[in-house]
């Protein structure tokens, strides 16, 4: 079962993110599971989730690294067990950091999961261009990815746009660097997964 940890800030797509990537992979013949941290309201619509055969959880704690021994283990034993999804991916609350939530999955040493690159998103329109100017669990966060996917560019200025991955390559110069496209085609979505 390969396990995929997805960040970034409130609207930076993480959501629609996964919902592309979960229908990449059914229509693969891939089941996926999700699981996600609520502070609020359910993003996933029912319907959409029921068509393409996912399962999920939800994650209710304040914080998804004080409830690992409990509830992100247990959740991903459950839906191993249950529902034996090929893919699962772990939508993370803001303030979390992927990177971080990947070692502490790994030191659970649960078998048969592969975990996939550490993946945050970045709004570009919302996103500053000096280090200064970023909250803490945001610089951390892209300090630590190993995939940073500078999402919503059609909404964003050309210059902003290339400041802002100058920014993040500064920041982190060995993460992978993606412009994430409107439409996410096939070899988009594969870089992801890898």
């Amino acid at each position: 079962m390969k396990v995929s940890i997805i960040g970034g800030a409130i609207g930076s797509g993480k959501t629609t993110m996964i919902l592309d990537l979960a229908k990449y992979l059914t229509e693969k013949g891939e089941k996926v599971g999700v699981i996600v941290q609520e502070t609020g309201e359910l993003d996933y619509d029912e319907k959409t989730l029921s068509e393409l055969g996912i399962r999920t959880k939800e994650v209710n704690s304040v914080c998804i690294p004080c409830s690992l021994d409990t509830d992100i283990r247990s959740d991903l034993l459950t839906l191993k067990e249950e529902f034996n999804p090929d893919t699962v991916f772990i939508e993370t609350e803001e303030t979390v950091l992927p990177h971080k939530l990947k070692i502490d999955i790994e030191r659970m040493e649960l078998s048969e999961i592969e975990l996939l690159p550490a993946l945050i998103l970045i709004n570009s329109s919302e996103f500053e261009t000096k280090a200064d100017q970023l909250i803490e669990y945001t610089k951390k966060q892209v300090e630590g990815a190993e995939i940073i996917c500078i999402n919503m560019t059609e909404k964003d200025r050309t210059e902003h746009v290339a400041d802002v991955k100058k920014l993040v390559s500064e920041l982190n110069p060995t993460a992978k660097l993606l412009e994430g496209p409107k439409l996410r085609e096939e070899a988009f979505l594969k870089m992801l997964l890898v």
